[in-house]
């Protein structure tokens, strides 16, 4: 499964509330990384988040999206990591979202932690599948 980059200079000019732009449909369950440069553990958690991305791509097909939204930082250039922080209330990187779309509220986090161990962000992926498809039921 891939995994797809959304630029946050992209995705901050986008009109719509930031979980709605990064959870379109429902019945689908949208696995978040929020990233930036120079972060020695979003480094370390990527090929973690591939391998995840691969194995419940096998058992869920394209039910489970995941994506990353990348912040550019460097010392000296801390502006968009400041924005991000704001726009999408995190503090910490790498910061995890699991994001579903209900039918009246829109895009709601079902989740969301800092650095997580895989086992536990996939717990909590196999949970919010049950939960996505009964909005999509419903």
């Amino acid at each position: 499964m891939k995994t797809s980059v959304v630029e946050f200079s992209e995705f901050e000019k986008t009109s719509k509330a930031p979980l709605d732009f990064l959870a379109p449909k429902i019945g689908r369950v949208y696995v978040v990384a929020i990233t930036r440069d120079g972060c020695a553990a979003c480094k370390k958690q990527k090929s973690k988040l591939y391998r995840l991305a691969a194995t419940l791509a096998e058992r869920h097909g394209n039910r489970v999206i995941f994506k990353r939204v990348h912040i550019n930082y460097s010392p000296d250039l801390q502006e968009e990591s400041l924005r991000s922080k704001d726009l999408l209330r995190h503090y910490f990187y790498p910061t995890n979202l699991i994001l579903i779309r209900s039918r009246d509220r829109g895009a709601i986090e079902f989740y969301r932690n800092t650095a997580p161990d895989m086992r536990e962000l996939r717990k909590n992926v196999e949970r919010a599948v049950k939960v996505a498809t009964f909005f999509e039921k419903g």
